[in-house]
């Protein structure tokens, strides 16, 4: 069968998003949907978004590929401005600011009211109901309702790792995670029979940081355990290891899989020895084997551990700095990035599509 190349930038081609978000997590979506053709309109309030001062350049860029209007949209005297912004469209993404929501509700359900044509995708901290659905909440609160501070990574810096306060993954980790399930939801409707027509879709960022680290969750009501920072849960070996340009991870859950790691590393007598011999006794003296396993992956390039790894079928793979992800081949080759020395208003354009083909 031939197979045929198709880039996917145009697959919601001819319709119309409008979106009001007011903080990182809807106008990641928008930006998503923007990606692959769809034409999002943003409304700001102000040219920020109504962003404070530190997060302003990240909105500009998630708008960058946006058709951008001025528009306090939560004043009243606009509602037929904004109903009008709203004609023709298929969706809106409306995000709460961190304070709540300036007219005790989404705006979206009253633009429904008068268009029910229109879907709603409404993303807010903890969702539309519930004890907490009013609480105000940052970034910082929303990571931290759920748990991912608790899970860290298990790698021979483990020990030091637990010695630290329980801190936000950099950036913000949290929204642009909250922003891709809902965009994901979006995609969903956009290109669906229509149901979901008239109605306003729920997003809690928290439930979508949830499913996030699903493995933990599901070991409480399964087993009665809490996996918490100090004391993980371990069932691979392995984690994160020096090799020697770099860094790679390798996860071995299976027999197999430790097999063909012996192989990869040239048969140490040390990963041969009988009481290394079943997944539970590495598991026993995980520390003691990832610090000689440390030893081992030191001596190769990272690059070689991965593709001869996957040959081996050992679960591992490298952890790529930003300059590598910029210039590697395949992601030149599939039109990812615009090159690094275009810019556009001062900003840097990495905004070609995740998701050609």
């Amino acid at each position: 069968m031939e197979m045929k190349k198709k880039k996917l930038t145009g697959v919601l081609s001819g319709l119309r998003v409008v979106d009001l978000s007011a903080g990182l997590a809807g106008a990641f979506c928008g930006h998503a949907l923007a990606q692959i053709g769809a034409s999002v309109l943003a409304l700001r309030p102000n040219p920020t978004g109504g962003c404070s001062n530190p997060d302003v350049e990240h909105m500009q860029v998630l708008d960058s590929i946006k058709n951008i209007e001025k528009l306090d949209y939560y004043d009243p005297k606009y509602f037929d401005t904004l109903a009008g912004f709203c004609d023709g469209a298929q969706l809106i993404i409306e995000e709460r600011p961190s304070q709540g929501w300036p007219l005790g509700e989404p705006i979206s359900g009253r633009i429904m009211g008068k268009n029910s044509s229109l879907t709603a995708l409404c993303i807010s901290p903890n969702g539309l109901t519930g004890p907490r659905a009013n609480y105000a909440a940052e970034p910082l609160n929303i990571y931290h309702s759920a748990g991912h501070a608790q899970q860290i990574p298990c790698d021979p810096l483990w020990p030091e790792y637990k010695t630290r306060p329980p801190l936000q993954a950099g950036g913000f980790w949290g929204e642009s995670q909250s922003g891709l399930i809902a965009s994901i939801v979006a995609i969903a409707v956009l290109t669906g029979n229509g149901d979901w027509k008239g109605n306003i879709i729920d997003c809690s960022k928290q439930e979508a940081l949830l499913q996030m680290h699903w493995t933990e969750l599901v070991r409480y009501p399964n087993s009665g355990k809490i996996v918490d920072r100090l004391e993980p849960t371990i069932t691979f070996v392995g984690g994160i290891q020096p090799a020697r340009d770099g860094y790679v991870q390798i996860v071995c859950l299976e027999q197999h899989q430790w097999e063909s790691l012996v192989k990869l590393l040239g048969e140490p007598d040390w990963m041969l020895s009988p009481d290394l011999a079943t997944q539970a006794m590495r598991v026993s003296r995980w520390e003691e084997v990832a610090d000689l396993l440390s030893k081992e992956t030191r001596k190769y390039a990272k690059e070689y551990l991965f593709r001869e790894g996957q040959a081996l079928k050992v679960p591992i793979a490298p952890i790529l700095t930003i300059a590598d992800i910029k210039n590697d081949e395949d992601l030149v080759r599939r039109g990812l990035f615009s090159r690094g020395d275009e810019v556009e208003g001062g900003l840097p354009r990495w905004d070609g599509s995740v998701f050609s083909a």
